[in-house]
């Protein structure tokens, strides 16, 4: 039974799935540990809209899978809805394909992706991101199987694959820190925060209002932490008024030019725009934007 979008995003609350595990180790660049802690323990909201990123990337599955099928002449089959180990109940696979046994490997498991050029280094000479390892590591375990492989779609217009073979070693490691948070989800015991930006969104879910009257003493570490605060605003204002001292100079060399050229051919644009009024009264003035070639 295929399930619905909101009943996907429940049941995967109860266990971790391969998108999970990245976080667990530490190398996912977009959320972090204490983050994810709270989705596992439903104190965030259950809004969880799709980017466009991710729409297009599944519009393609179809497509990228049909078209390693031709490369690789290997057959692939349907993958796993939350299928659970049978060792830990709690780590769960859900994968877009598996491959059928074709050799004296047996079958593997299949990840098709989608990315921008900019991440095309990422993939260069059969490397796989670091974050989408781990999740091909998670599903060979709960699946019992010894190798997959990696198909991408780079930029809508060069693909390319590459296998790879089940760690016992990184396995060994990733199972006793998933054991480790999930002991904390089961025991409502959050991990440290580690100042992530995901962390101050789940705080802004977690504690949408103040308590009026409430005065807590802060930790002993807050005073290190005002100290590093002190200094990254010192530097900010230090590096806000070296650029506005620096765009003072360039509105004075152009003066009434709309056009200021650099030796390379590259330069600024100082053009008059126009602001609807909104909140603020309507009003135009002149904005400075670097420009990649002038006219």
């Amino acid at each position: 039974m295929t399930l619905t979008r909101e009943e996907w995003l429940e049941a995967r609350r109860n266990g971790l799935g391969g998108s999970d595990a990245a976080v667990i180790m530490g190398v996912n660049p977009w959320t972090s540990p204490y983050a994810l802690w709270c989705d596992k323990r439903g104190l965030l909201n259950d809004a969880d809209e799709q980017s466009e990123r991710m729409m297009w990337g599944n519009k393609l599955e179809g497509v990228i899978a049909e078209h390693y099928t031709e490369v690789t002449q290997r057959e692939l089959q349907p993958g796993s809805e939350l299928q659970p180990s049978t060792e830990r109940a709690f780590l769960f696979a859900n994968t877009d394909r598996t491959i059928a046994s074709f050799d004296q490997r047996g079958g593997g498991v299949y990840e098709g992706k989608t990315t921008s050029v900019y991440n095309k280094d990422d993939w260069a000479d059969g490397k796989v991101p670091l974050y989408y390892q781990c999740q091909g590591q998670h599903y060979l375990y709960v699946l019992g199987l010894e190798w997959g492989s990696y198909a991408v779609l780079i930029g809508g217009q060069e693909f390319r694959w590459s296998d790879f073979d089940r760690n016992e070693k990184y396995l060994a490691k990733y199972l006793a820190r998933a054991d480790e948070f999930w002991d904390r989800v089961l025991n409502d015991d959050p991990p440290p925060m580690e100042g992530h930006a995901s962390e101050r969104a789940a705080l802004a879910n977690l504690y949408p209002e103040h308590n009026e009257g409430l005065t807590i003493d802060l930790p002993d570490e807050a005073e290190a932490w005002v100290e590093i605060l002190d200094g990254s605003k010192a530097a900010e204002k230090a590096a806000k008024a070296e650029k506005n001292r620096v765009e003072t100079l360039l509105r004075g060399a152009m003066g009434e030019a709309l056009f200021g050229r650099l030796p390379d051919g590259s330069g600024f644009k100082l053009a008059l725009e126009h602001k609807k009024e909104h909140m603020r009264a309507a009003s135009s003035s002149r904005v400075l934007r670097k420009v990649k070639r002038v006219p």
